[in-house]
């Protein structure tokens, strides 16, 4: 059952759900399944670091954006000064 809840979630991407049952890895009596299990939290791992990557990549994206727009904000805006 935990195999199979775990290949939904990385089918998923579901970080969450993961997490979760990385938290409670069953014993497994059979060789083969503890094979699969290490393969598929392999296969986690991987999916964990490219959204990490991704994050970063829009992170650095977005601060690229908010260094432009501060760029072109016109610093006479910001004052009170009602007349203009």
């Amino acid at each position: 059952m935990w195999l199979k809840e775990f290949k939904i979630a990385l089918a998923e991407s579901n970080v969450e759900k993961i997490a979760e049952l990385i938290q409670e890895v069953p014993t497994f009596e059979k060789v083969i399944d503890m094979t699969e299990a290490l393969y598929l939290i392999k296969e986690a791992d991987k999916l964990m670091q490219d959204l990490q990557n991704n994050n970063r990549q829009i992170k650095a994206k977005l601060a690229k954006h908010i260094e432009f727009i501060k760029s072109t904000k016109d610093d006479n805006s910001s004052t009170l000064d009602t007349t203009h």
